[in-house]
């Protein structure tokens, strides 16, 4: 007799000697023939399932080789015994002399007793083919696997109803060894324990259990924390429930349609949880989602987990390809059997059919019948006590009672985590784009080389599954970098995927168009309109934003409502306080698609004016809140629209800006206004951006006329430039800036830009044009009053930056702390914590650490409370340069190590006058210190966080 393992091994005996079959692609047809006895296949249904990348005449060379391999192996024994073959087709003899493991497995049933199931079971040495990845054998292997985990917890059942409790420990011990994390072991495992009387075992049991599962993610199920504390209670009686529940299941076999995935289950292991508590609780549960974003496939995966768990059955309904709503009823007493009969309506029938039954009946595809399907629910769960519903849906049923349960996308890294490669295939998209695209290219993995690639393409289609699916399909014919590169162009891209699938879910756009057709004309206006958002969008910035025509204001909210309910925006963020605005989204693949409808509606200039003038609108009110107590919400704030202030700031562009003609002019104004207003904002890791933002819109300001909002942009630029050392553009920027003011002769726009084209001289070293600025300035801001009063602070500090640079320390500490007085009145971190550290370095150079210590803590703080990351990194090269004055030389070098590091890792740079002090200190420390000492400790502080590197700053202050 032939012996056949596949179970944990590839192995073929004859009377106990091995038969080598000596390639992989053989021994896997082997496999597959065997599994299928019986059958005769088609040469090129085998060519193409085994080798589904190559060549089709290539692939039955392959398979002709493979088989001659196999008739080899097989020579001994007569191949022609087992094989069957002619010129079209394949097969394995059924019945041949053989033993197959599988077979075995496959032959139990729910009459099997404890002493056959482990004749069985004791057979099974692991996975199917492990170390096979084709397509095929996955699918099997989760198939076998199933049988497997039904009948091991079968058999744990019975020896616990027969009272085996050695059989118990032994057989729970060996299901847990397999690598697996059965909660049915670990729950027998404590049962045999307490029978036995060792009660310190049970406790033990049950911490490997939850240790276990806690590597998962999740928490030990209900019933297995309740019989720990039965058990640990003395409360539980062996043996009693469960001899109920054998006979129970011995009773009947599984009632159900369920389709069977030809895919493997991915993620959604919290998902999954949540889903079959939520049906423990409530009788109508419904999967909420955009299209693609596998609700079909959970709600497939939850119930087939749920089968045992109802009397009657799980019960699939199909109802995409339905048009007619009516119909509805009649689809499911289809699928349950129902015949029709001429006194009653089919959803009477259907209601007296199930009035007694304990089933779950799964409506699938919900959202074009969605009042029928409502109807219909509300009508048998109000008939039928022990039925409940799982519907899927891009929007609720909207009934009373109904659980909604929104499903998200899968979780996919964003670029920053390429540094953790290792950590990559936690995400889930990851993980499944990764499979699918093996499974076409079988000798694709995730390589240090194309994580980045791969990033990207689960990062831009935003986890959505479908999306993932049809791009892995595409590897086809692109590497995984063209895949990505052509992701702009995702709706052309993302084509072709499986024959099989639904219509809608052959293409991208396909399933998107699903949606945006059920929606009425004033919600498609909406939804097009809403893709001129980037990164999120307020109610209010919607209803300034998308108004107009067939949609009112007063509609918004009802619309608005609507789109969210479908599942195509998305709820951003609620301040957990329930202060502040909520804000909304939309995935950039949904937001794409909108907008080539906004484009194709002759929209997009019209809807595109109006988000610039929103947000030129919202930068002016900002400009207000960042110079005033409330700076750091109004940053928070600004961070959250930076992307919309960038899409205001880019528009528009090409062949738009001919069309426009005159129009330019004032978009470029606009444009100006927001540069203008948010400099302090800029400044806190914006910089680069901004001057080249800048740069363009100056050359494109054809009309080069004179205004008020060119010259505040000028001015803005001037600052940015100066703050990273860039004196001469600075210079060139500021002093038109000043040109057009005086043409205007508006002094109020005079203010600013003479300050700065002060600290620009003083940078260049020209102290008496420095101060002749800064005068001006001052000067200036003190007569236009109140609004001003900041103006006044600042050019006060920076006036003591002359006598500070000329070595007067005591005039420079004098004009610093008449500065401060005033700028701590105002309560403005970004005006007030550069003159802290401007005072502490004076503190510095006069020994008076104490006070130095503490002006770089306060201005630490202040720059914390901001986010001002290089505001930060300047407070911690000032406690290194108290360190260097104390001569604490290896320590300083430590922090400026972190300190140099953490610019270099942000692209960011220090403030000129921080930086001068940077320069000068490590100047210092270079000759203080031995260069190997030194690049010692500069490596060790490059490994420092910036929160470490501070907390070892402030050793020996506090």
């Amino acid at each position: 007799m032939l012996e056949i393992r596949l179970l944990g091994k590839f192995e073929v005996k004859n009377k106990d000697k091995i038969l080598t079959i000596s390639s992989r692609p053989a021994q896997s047809l082997f496999a597959y023939l065997v599994l299928n006895a019986g059958t005769a296949h088609r040469r090129e249904k085998l060519a193409g399932l085994l080798w589904p990348d190559s060549l089709e005449q290539t692939a039955r060379d392959n398979l002709r080789h493979a088989l001659w391999r196999m008739r080899k192996a097989l020579v001994s024994i007569s191949a022609s015994r087992f094989l069957h073959a002619n010129d079209l087709t394949i097969g394995f003899e059924k019945s041949a002399d053989y033993w197959l493991d599988v077979a075995e497995l496959e032959k139990l049933d729910e009459s099997a007793s404890a002493d056959e199931l482990i004749a069985v079971l004791s057979e099974y040495q692991g996975e199917l083919l492990p170390d096979f990845y084709e397509e095929w054998v996955v699918l099997e292997r989760e198939h076998l696997s199933s049988i497997f985990e039904h009948s091991m917890a079968r058999l744990l059942v019975l020896l616990q109803e027969e009272k085996r409790w050695l059989d118990i420990l032994d057989w729970g011990e060996r299901w847990i060894k397999l690598g697996q994390k059965p909660e049915p072991a670990y729950r027998a495992l404590m049962s045999a324990h307490a029978a036995k009387g060792d009660m310190s075992r049970v406790a033990a049991t049950y911490e490997r259990c939850v240790k276990s599962l806690h590597e998962l993610g999740v928490e030990p199920s209900e019933q297995t924390q309740r019989l720990y504390e039965r058990l640990k209670a003395g409360t539980e009686h062996l043996g009693v429930e469960s001899t109920v529940a054998v006979k129970e299941k011995r009773s009947e076999s599984p009632k159900t349609n369920l389709p069977v995935p030809l895919t493997s289950f991915i993620g959604r292991e919290r998902e999954s949880e949540e889903l079959k508590h939520l049906l423990a609780t409530t009788r109508l549960l419904t999967l909420t989602g955009t299209g693609g974003i596998g609700k079909t496939r959970l709600a497939i995966q939850a119930a087939h987990d749920l089968i045992r768990s109802y009397r009657d059955g799980v019960w699939w309904v199909e109802l995409a390809p339905l048009a007619d709503g009516t119909r509805v009823p009649q689809v499911v007493a289809q699928v349950l059997g129902v015949q029709e009969s001429p006194s009653r309506s089919w959803t009477e029938s259907v209601g007296n059919f199930l009035h007694e039954k304990q089933l779950l009946l799964a409506l699938d595809n919900c959202e074009h019948l969605i009042t029928a399907c409502a109807q219909l629910a509300n009508d048998l769960l109000s008939q039928c006590a022990h039925l409940r519903i799982l519907a899927t849906s891009r929007e609720a049923l909207g009934m009373t009672g109904e659980t909604t349960l929104q499903v998200p996308a899968l979780s996919f890294p964003v670029l920053a985590h390429i540094s953790r490669f290792q950590n990559l295939q936690e995400f889930e998209s990851i993980q499944l784009f990764v499979e699918r695209a093996a499974a076409i290219h079988p000798h694709l993995e995730l390589t240090q080389e194309n994580a980045f690639a791969v990033t990207q393409i689960c990062h831009r289609l935003d986890g959505i599954p479908l999306a993932l699916e049809l791009a892995a399909v595409r590897i086809k014919v692109l590497t995984l970098a063209e895949i990505a590169q052509r992701l702009d162009d995702r709706f052309n891209l993302l084509t072709q995927g499986s024959r099989t699938a639904l219509p809608r879910h052959q293409t991208l756009r396909a399933t998107i168009d699903w949606s945006y057709e059920l929606l009425s004309e004033s919600e498609q206006i909406l939804f097009r309109r809403l893709s001129v958002f980037a990164g999120g969008f307020t109610l209010a910035a919607v209803e300034a934003v998308a108004t107009g025509g067939n949609v009112a204001q007063p509609q918004v909210i009802a619309l608005f409502g609507n789109l969210i309910n479908k599942s195509l925006v998305t709820v951003h963020r609620q301040s957990s306080s329930g202060e502040g605005e909520t804000r909304y989204g939309m995935l950039e693949t949904i937001r794409a698609y909108a907008r080539e409808r906004l484009e194709e509606a002759g929209e997009e200039v019209e809807i595109r004016e109006r988000h610039l003038e929103f947000f030129a609108a919202f930068a002016a009110h900002a400009q207000k809140g960042i110079y005033s107590r409330e700076q750091a919400r109004w940053f928070k704030r600004l961070d959250q629209e930076i992307d919309n202030l960038r899409v205001a700031l880019d528009w528009p562009a090409g062949s738009v800006i001919q069309e426009r003609g005159p129009d330019r002019h004032e978009v470029t104004q606009k444009q100006f206004v927001i540069v203008s207003s948010l400099s302090l904002f800029w400044e806190r890791g914006y910089r680069y951006e901004i001057i080249e933002t800048l740069r363009r819109l100056l050359s494109l300001d054809a009309a080069n006329e004179l205004t008020a909002e060119k010259a505040r942009a000028l001015d803005v630029g001037g600052f940015l430039l100066w703050s990273f050392n860039r004196l001469p553009e600075a210079r060139a920027f500021l002093e038109e800036s000043i040109q057009i003011a005086e043409k205007l002769k508006d002094d109020s726009l005079l203010v600013w830009p003479l300050m700065y084209l002060g600290w620009t001289f003083w940078g260049l070293g020209q102290y008496d044009s420095a101060r002749k600025c800064l005068e001006r300035s001052l000067a200036i801001a003190k007569l236009l009053g109140e609004d001003y009063k900041g103006a006044v602070g600042v050019a006060m500090a920076y006036l003591g930056d002359i006598p500070y640079a000329q070595g007067n320390l005591p005039e420079a500490r004098k004009r610093y702390e008449e500065a401060i007085l005033l700028l701590r009145e105002l309560q403005n971190p970004s005006m007030l914590a550069p003159s802290l550290r401007r005072l502490a370095y004076v503190g510095v150079y006069e020994g008076d650490f104490v006070q130095a210590f503490n002006l770089f803590s306060e201005s630490l703080e202040l720059n914390r409370q901001s986010a001002h990351h290089h505001g930060t990194v300047a407070c911690l090269a000032g406690f290194a340069a108290i360190h260097l004055a104390q001569e604490h030389f290896e320590k300083a070098a430590i922090l400026y190590g972190c300190v140099e590091n953490q610019l270099q890792q942000s692209g960011s740079t220090l403030l000129f006058t921080d930086t001068i002090e940077y320069e000068r200190s490590v100047s210092h420390l270079r000759q203080k210190l031995d260069e190997k000492i030194l690049s010692a400790a500069w490596a060790k502080g490059r490994t420092l966080t910036l929160e470490q590197a501070i907390e070892l700053a402030l050793k020996g202050f506090r």
